[in-house]
């Protein structure tokens, strides 16, 4: 029987250290210098979610954010501090505000969604078919609709990446629907909803 050569003697004795776990990783690594490399790396820090406490004043910003969205709202000058977002400003347009109802909060990560039922009264489009124009139309609509409320740099919650209210166009440049309807009477029945809520 002859003797193995030199490049069987290291087949040989690379597959009785890799069976004993000491040399089987790619590049020489052992499998225990792994091990012990993985046991040395710190663990990812623990996310700690927003308290109860935090979540109701971020709560709370959505609250006044809705209050200040709603027309004529005596608060409405609020409305610059209450989205300046850190991810910027959405523009502030959307339908006309009449009342909602705060539902529970939930979280992601470090983001409190913040959630309610709003009924709005009236929403504005451009007219397509003359340019610079704008039709708004008269209907009761509730959903169900979700903000992101962020902390800002100065440390106050603010609401983003949600719907804004409004109608933007000048009553001027806006022809209403159906006939007859008005921004004032779209802000009397959102009026008189909210004093039904």
């Amino acid at each position: 029987m002859t003797e193995p050569g030199p490049a069987a003697r290291a087949i040989v004795l690379a597959l009785l250290a890799c069976a004993a776990g000491v040399a089987c990783m790619p590049g020489g690594e052992s499998r225990r210098d792994s091990a012990d490399v993985a046991a040395s790396s710190p663990a990812p820090a623990e996310f700690a979610p927003p308290d109860s406490a935090t979540i109701r004043d971020a709560v709370d910003a959505l609250d006044a954010f809705l209050r200040a969205s709603r027309e004529g709202s005596p608060t409405q000058s609020a409305l610059g501090r209450l989205t300046a977002c850190p991810t910027g400003d959405a523009p502030a347009a959307g339908p006309m505000l009449a009342a909602y109802e705060l539902l529970p909060a939930t979280t992601r990560a470090d983001t409190v969604v913040g959630r309610a039922l709003v009924t709005t009264v009236a929403e504005q489009d451009m007219d397509r078919q003359h340019p610079g124009w704008f039709v708004a139309r008269l209907r009761v609509r509730s959903d169900t609709l979700e903000w992101d409320l962020l902390r800002a740099e100065s440390g106050e919650w603010v609401v983003c990446n949600g719907l804004r209210f409004g109608l933007a166009a000048p009553d001027s440049l806006t022809s209403w629907r159906p006939a007859g309807a008005s921004a004032a009477s779209a802000r009397a029945l959102a009026d008189s909803l909210a004093t039904r809520r």
